[in-house]
């Protein structure tokens, strides 16, 4: 599986200072206006949000070409801006992220074992539960360069924005392995990368971090999903990472680092990204007095332009898009009183189904 591997792949695009930030026009925001009416109208849900039900005629052409340039690995993430998501309620602002991401990929995915198709990433201020005990997500602490497993296009509006901090990073696979020597891809590429996919039961699978399939370098790497649970039973028959995997890991926190795109979102920004292209962390961040840092985040898959999924990779993009979950859960807003995972995430991951 590791045999010939590539000496180098091409390079990405090289970006000007927020080339990839694309501003959205006042006939745009109009557009966008005319579409949330026209929803409304019906009386319809927010899970029934489509193209049909918020329908942007103009807009949906540029949307069209940005879904084409998130499949080129060369591209594989943009910024869209300008919206005043103040002027809508809470509920009109979700309606309209459904719909203008409905033109970038047709197909939510869920993002947890109940359902969830919307997961808040945010520290709230109601929340009395330590950080400690909390999914990484929502903390205020640092998060690793990580895929989401299973995700294939992952994005974010900014409903709030921290106070100090908080930054969004991106890396291109394609530049990493560049960086990285041979011994350190091959190790990358072996499917041999333990996944804990339940906790009661100690289910797990080994997969790749790294993977060439269909003629596309293709990432699923997690520092905090491989390997066994720290909750895990001491005896388990979940194999360990090996030293040389952990010290890899090491190396491509390390070289991403060291190529990464700094992302400064503003408040209605929409942040869309390959999740199969490019890895991402965040810093940590500080909230104001009187807001919380606070993101909202789909998994999405485009039927027409989807990657096909590796079998070493499969397992996650078929929990998140394999029609478990007829409609899914829409919550608005985070949960006033945080419910104590009993397996939590360092990051962003699916979590563990118990």
């Amino acid at each position: 599986m590791t045999d010939n591997i590539p000496l180098s792949l091409p390079l990405p695009r090289n970006y000007g200072k927020d080339e990839w930030v694309l501003q959205f026009t006042e006939d745009d925001k109009e557009e966008i206006r005319k579409a949330l009416q026209h929803f409304k109208s019906f009386g319809l849900e927010v899970e029934e949000v489509n193209q049909g039900s918020f329908p942007l005629p103009t807009l949906s052409q540029r949307l069209e070409k940005l879904a084409n340039d998130l499949h080129d690995p060369r591209q594989a993430f943009f910024v869209l801006s300008g919206l005043d998501i103040d002027q809508y309620t809470v509920e009109e602002a979700t309606i309209i992220y459904l719909g203008v991401a409905s033109y970038v990929a047709d197909q939510r995915g869920a993002q947890d074992g109940a359902g969830n198709m919307l997961t808040h990433i945010t520290s709230s201020k109601l929340w009395n539960v330590p950080e400690s005990v909390r999914h990484g997500i929502h903390s205020t602490k640092a998060l690793p360069f990580h895929n989401d497993m299973g995700a294939d296009i992952l994005a974010l509006l900014a409903r709030s924005t921290a106070g100090h901090g908080g930054n969004t990073y991106l890396t291109h696979v394609t530049t990493v392995y560049n960086k990285l020597t041979d011994e350190e891809r091959r190790v990358l590429l072996e499917p041999n990368w333990p996944v804990q996919t339940s906790g009661r039961l100690e289910r797990f699978y080994l997969g790749q971090a790294l993977a060439f399939h269909d003629g596309r370098l293709m990432s699923s790497m997690d520092p905090h999903r491989f390997g066994p649970h720290p909750k895990a039973d001491p005896n388990t028959k979940i194999p360990k990472l090996t030293e040389t995997q952990r010290r890899v890991l090491d190396r491509v926190s390390e070289v991403a680092k060291s190529a990464e795109i700094k992302l400064s979102l503003k408040k209605g920004d929409m942040l869309f990204f390959n999740n199969w292209a490019v890895i991402h962390r965040r810093d940590a961040y500080q909230d104001g007095p009187d807001n919380s840092r606070h993101l909202v985040r789909l998994w999405l898959h485009n039927q027409r332009l989807g990657w096909s999924i590796p079998a070493t990779m499969l397992e996650p993009w078929l929990k998140a898009y394999g029609g478990r979950f007829n409609n899914g859960l829409y919550a608005l807003d985070p949960a006033a009183t945080y419910k104590i995972p009993k397996y939590s995430a360092g990051s962003a991951a699916f979590v563990l189904d118990d």
